[in-house]
């Protein structure tokens, strides 16, 4: 499935289970970066389908390169689950199992970008969107109105990114 679908079912996932942002990392990290060992797959795909078909979708789909690394077969739940029994949680397996089973369920019946992924992305936009204005309402004490939860929400990102964004990158006055 698309990285878009993988991250939207991910985050979903996260907003309903109440994780921590420890616990979001890791499942980020089983639930969508395991697929950037795609990555490492263009240096070969370029020798053998040329710099011309960097963008070709065709071509790329058809090329004998293996764009997926062991973590996408079922053997590599000999990795997820002593990784899970260690950190004594099942959030790695849970989140890896949500990934494979999502990635077979493309490739034996939906194919890219098929209506139902699109819909399953759009559940998920939806399905986020309705819980944090579920927040917003439970949070606010003024009446509700999806303006002002916009600028609640603008103002929650903001606050977010400016948390996680180094030092250098803010301004000298803040």
């Amino acid at each position: 499935m698309l990285s878009i679908t993988h991250i939207a079912v991910s985050l979903l996932l996260i907003t309903i289970l109440n994780l921590d942002r420890n616990e979001s990392f890791v499942a980020l990290l089983f639930g969508v970066f395991i697929d950037l060992d795609h990555l490492l797959a263009v240096p070969d795909y370029l020798m053998k389908e040329g710099i011309q078909n960097i963008a070709n979708v065709d071509v790329m789909l058809h090329s004998d390169v293996h764009w997926k690394s062991m973590m996408h077969s079922p053997i590599a739940i000999m990795i997820v689950a002593p990784v899970s029994m260690a950190f004594r949680m099942a959030i790695p397996l849970l989140f890896w199992s949500v990934h494979i089973a999502m990635d077979f369920a493309q490739e034996k019946y939906l194919g890219i970008c098929s209506f139902p992924e699109m819909g399953l992305l759009a559940f998920c936009i939806a399905g986020l969107g309705w819980m944090e204005y579920g927040t917003y309402r439970s949070n606010e004490r003024v009446p509700s109105s999806l303006g002002r939860f916009a600028v609640w929400e603008a103002r929650r990102i903001v606050a977010l990114v400016d948390e996680i964004a180094p030092r250098r990158w803010k301004a000298p006055y803040c």
